[in-house]
């Protein structure tokens, strides 16, 4: 009786340690890719020209995800690329405006190399 005992929890533990976060991340599975935020063109973005009104960037670009309330100066567009939690594509650009002229642009691109 305890060999039928002692056989059965060391047969448990095995099965437990190989079904492991560990070895499960091992098996071939499908990986989705998650894109979110604004994806620009770079054609549209190499348009952009200091001097633009707010309607000709909007028209160029598309509406802003980012709008602060309390900076009407300042649209944001993020665009960020997962796969499987991973973030693999991490950029900004950001549009900086006086009154209704665009006065200068930039991207912050903070994606990770692997």
């Amino acid at each position: 009786m305890k060999k039928l005992l002692l056989i059965t929890l060391v047969t448990s533990i095995s099965l437990l340690n190989a079904c492991s976060a560990e070895r499960i991340s091992h098996f071939p599975s499908y990986k989705l890719t998650v894109p979110q935020g604004n994806e620009l063109d770079e054609r549209a973005v190499s348009s952009l020209s200091v001097g633009m009104s707010k309607a000709q960037v909007r028209s160029i670009l598309g509406t802003p995800l980012l709008q602060d309330p309390f900076h009407q100066n300042r649209w944001d567009y993020p665009y960020v690329v997962s796969k499987n939690g991973v973030v693999k594509k991490n950029s900004t650009l950001i549009l900086y405006f006086e009154g209704d002229v665009l006065v200068r642009f930039e991207t912050i691109d903070a994606t990770t190399q692997e």
